[in-house]
């Protein structure tokens, strides 16, 4: 059995788009320091030995169904030979379909990996992987059948961060296990405690799932959690490097067999070639109580300052969208409302003196080792919920998730100017018995078609003071006008401090456009800002891949404006981002998609560009806007999400030189 599936794998793996690049180059070196943090000395740490089990939760999804992914990772345990006090416990389902001769796409399969063989143990009829009765009833048949001294929990598939958990099942709609069905299923199998937790690891090699709520929910169950905060690529972890290590030595320490599943997934994107967005990081699990309590206390004073003061939420919404964040966040790939916790507490200094420092603090501790590619610099190993997407089904999903009270009653009384009963009590106690004051009442509508004023060539937007506050962002949208003026081509947004000179206080909003826009070999794409720094801006950029619909991720150093194509990705589906970053290969067919519309019109359609053949020297550059008519507004952003534009102003370009008619 094993031989067979081996061969299939062979067969598959040069095929699979995503999972596997045969060409790449062999890994050269380690991550270097800015990649690789490590904030106690692991490879001291001295465990004991015994016996393993690895229960191993394999969702197989359209990662499986389109590219095979698991059973590329399923042969790669197999090419480890365990030794006799190590074992792996697999339940398959979750796929349409196998690519491969042995696992049904019509049953849920358990097998047993142990020494050199493969075996089916056990059979049921179809379930739903995303039912927390499917996970509860793996768990149970592994701590009955093969209890081990050291016990290893790993989910495999797609992961949504703590608003949509993890485990899609394409056969089931795409229902997912949700944090509080995943911490149901473990409390009904296993005896919890913080001081003497019964599994040793909890492993996520799924997207998005290294959350201070995910976290909480194992801070009992697991001594250690490995996970990534941002999109995983398809090749997802190295299971013949890291199985080998622990077959080579069991009483290896969870914390050090983490850090190798970190060190070999990095070397494996590197490899690859799709090392510079990827992260993975180790937390000490007994060291989350501190973080939730720092956490929690940063939320309070977030709470009594949104109560308390008309501009703070504006200002939290500003640093928010400045933080590192994961999974796409923008209007056309989608939202996980997925922020790095650290970087959240940083961009939040000087509006939270009282409780940044003290988050920033707590997991440095908690968080014992990370790697991160160079435009995830910023990631301090914990996400935590933001919520970008003002989507109140997703913040309904995180309300149920969360494991601090603050933040809750924060995103729900900014999103909703309401709370429930125990909002309303919770914010008594921190306003010590005040009335809550009601939040002013803003209609962004009255900014509609505000007017722009023309200075010295440069094109100001003036909406004053009061309503200053009120605004979360203000982006300008460029256009591209065809047809004599009465078509435009909408080319995306900018929203980075290079383009807007904002001043905030009093609200005057400056373009300070340089006249130069991103295309791919030339063609010009649609662009929309994810998030900003010092150091870099990240985009997510609508193509067609091959004429598949995606996304190429893409990075443009803050210093010098020479931009690098991360990869493709499929965006978020629901909250739950795919499992994959597809690096462009010579010979790919990448189409930019536009958006089309009448001047005045709200119709839009998609306009699909002249196609690039990718080869070796495809590049993503800057280039200035040709001879011809365009436009532009600005976007003003509500805190509630809600949005207005300015009237449009249009400008010619002649010759390399801008302006405004």
């Amino acid at each position: 059995m094993k031989k067979k599936l081996l061969s299939l794998f062979l067969i598959f793996s040069m095929i699979l788009t995503g999972c596997l690049d045969e060409d790449a180059p062999k890994p050269s070196e380690k991550p270097s320091e800015e990649q690789q943090e490590e904030s106690v000395d692991i490879d001291s740490l001295e465990g004991t030995d015994g016996t393993w089990a690895i229960y191993w939760y394999l969702c197989g999804s359209d990662l499986e169904s389109e590219n095979g992914c698991a059973t590329a990772d399923l042969s790669e345990m197999m090419d480890v030979k365990l030794p006799e006090n190590v074992k792996i416990v697999i339940q398959t389902g979750g796929a349409a379909a196998w690519q491969n001769e042995v696992i049904s796409k019509k049953k849920i399969c358990r097998y047993e990996y142990s020494g050199e063989e493969f075996k089916q143990i056990d059979e049921l009829k179809q379930a739903n992987m995303g039912d927390e009765k499917t996970l509860e009833g793996f768990l149970e048949f592994c701590n009955e059948n093969y209890p081990a001294d050291h016990k290893v929990a790993l989910f495999w598939d797609h992961g949504g961060g703590t608003p949509s958990g993890v485990a899609q099942d394409e056969n089931y709609d795409g229902d997912t296990l949700l944090l509080p069905e995943i911490r149901k299923a473990f409390e009904n199998t296993c005896e919890v405690s913080e001081s003497d937790p019964p599994y040793d690891m909890i492993c996520f090699d799924t997207c998005l799932m290294a959350t201070i709520d995910v976290a909480n929910i194992f801070k009992d169950v697991g001594r250690y959690l490995v996970a990534s905060e941002e999109t995983e690529p398809g090749t997802g972890w190295t299971y013949n490097k890291w199985l080998k290590s622990l077959a080579k030595n069991t009483a290896i320490h969870p914390a050090e067999l983490g850090k190798i599943i970190c060190d070999t997934f990095y070397d494996e994107c590197k490899k690859n070639a799709i090392d510079d967005s990827v992260t993975l990081s180790v937390t000490d699990l007994s060291k989350i109580g501190p973080v939730l309590e720092a956490y929690g206390k940063f939320g309070d004073e977030a709470l009594v300052n949104l109560m308390n003061t008309d501009s703070f939420a504006g200002e939290f919404s500003r640093a928010a969208k400045k933080s590192e964040n994961y999974g796409g966040n923008t209007k056309k790939s989608g939202y996980s409302d997925m922020a790095d916790m650290g970087d959240l507490a940083k961009q939040t200094a000087q509006i939270l003196p009282e409780s940044s420092k003290a988050v920033l603090d707590a997991i440095s501790d908690a968080v014992i080792y990370q790697i991160k590619g160079k435009y995830k610099s910023h990631a301090n190993g914990l996400s935590c919920f933001v919520n970008y997407s003002h989507d109140e089904e997703l913040l309904e999903k995180y309300v149920d998730a969360a494991g601090t009270e603050s933040f809750k009653h924060y995103y729900t009384f900014n999103l909703t100017d309401s709370l429930d009963q125990r909002g309303l009590d919770y914010v008594s106690g921190l306003l010590n018995g005040s009335e809550i004051r009601p939040k002013e009442k803003f209609n962004i509508s009255s900014l509609e078609n505000k007017k722009i004023k023309i200075s010295d060539n440069t094109a100001v937007l003036n909406i004053g003071k009061k309503n200053a506050p009120n605004l979360s962002a203000v982006n300008l949208e460029l256009y591209m006008l065809l047809d004599g003026g009465e078509t435009i081509l909408c080319l995306g947004t900018l929203g980075t401090a290079d383009d807007i000179d904002a001043d905030w206080k009093n609200g005057v909003f400056k373009e300070n456009y340089r006249g130069v826009w991103g295309a791919i070999d030339g063609e010009p794409v649609y662009m929309e800002a994810v998030s900003s720094n010092d150091e870099y801006t990240l985009y997510q950029v609508p193509v067609k891949l091959n004429k598949k619909e995606m996304f190429l991720s893409v990075a443009c150093d803050t210093a010098t404006h020479e931009y690098t194509i991360l990869g493709a990705t499929k965006g978020l589906e629901n909250g739950v981002a795919s499992k994959e970053i597809i690096k462009l290969k010579n010979g790919d067919k990448i189409t930019p998609i536009l958006y089309a519309g009448g001047l005045y019109s709200d119709d839009v359609e998609e306009i699909e560009m002249d196609t690039v053949k990718v080869t070796s020297k495809t590049s993503f550059t800057e280039q200035e806007l040709g001879d011809g008519k365009y436009a532009m507004d600005f976007e003003m952003i509500g805190n509630d999400g809600k949005s207005a534009t300015s009237e449009i102003e249009m400008f010619k370009v002649k010759k390399g030189v801008m302006k405004y008619l």
